[in-house]
């Protein structure tokens, strides 16, 4: 080989060298960048997977507070409407024990036992409304301790209303006015203990949410 093939050989092999380490240059490289994107795309998938995450735990949290507020609610307006007869049962009650003394007086008056009935009667058909809005709102246990708690309404209204009855026919008021009596203790008795087992449960309640 003279001179000049030696040379051209020589610069052949020079450049070949050249592009054989850029081109193992330039596939390193984009090694390295396909890495990067790829964790790029790992790194952006985790902090999108995070604020999913918090985003559905705030709503979560929304949620189950709403819930707690509607199911307040409805006790709140349940039992309200429980007191406001058993209020009425008992002035009713009150008006029939006037009612009695007046017939031992004949210049007394008696007092209208009919309009507060009529009312009382309006107050329970109500109650009727909260306790179905209030079966929408709580677990199967506390809709039947609330049923029971109507049924003690119930039995009030139903017991002053035979007292009126008695009293308007003027007979067997005393016992009457006895078995009404009764019947109010036991609604006494009832909404507290319906009312403590409420706050039992909303208390529950609110710390799981």
């Amino acid at each position: 080989m003279d001179q000049g093939a030696a040379a051209v050989w020589a610069a052949g092999i020079g450049v070949g060298g050249v592009v054989i380490t850029a081109g193992m240059g330039w596939y390193a490289a984009r090694k390295a960048a396909t890495a990067q994107i790829e964790a790029a795309h790992r790194a952006a998938a985790a902090q999108v997977d995070a604020v999913l995450a918090g985003v559905q735990a705030q709503f979560s949290a929304q949620r189950q507070e709403a819930m707690w507020q509607v199911r307040r609610e409805a006790y709140t307006a349940f039992l309200g409407q429980v007191e406001a007869a058993r209020v009425e049962v008992v002035d009713l009650a009150y008006l029939c024990g006037a009612a009695i003394d007046t017939m031992d007086r004949a210049s007394s008056t008696a007092p209208d036992l009919d309009t507060p009935r009529g009312q009382l009667a309006q107050t329970f058909r109500d109650l009727w409304l909260r306790d179905s809005a209030l079966r929408l709102s709580v677990s199967v246990e506390e809709a039947e301790r609330a049923e029971q708690l109507r049924l003690l309404v119930m039995g009030a209204v139903e017991d002053v209303g035979e007292l009126v009855d008695m009293i308007h026919i003027g007979r067997q008021f005393r016992a009457a006015r006895r078995r009404s009596q009764t019947s109010i203790d036991e609604l006494n008795e009832g909404i507290v203990e319906w009312t403590r087992n409420a706050r039992e449960y909303l208390g529950s309640a609110r710390q799981e949410a």
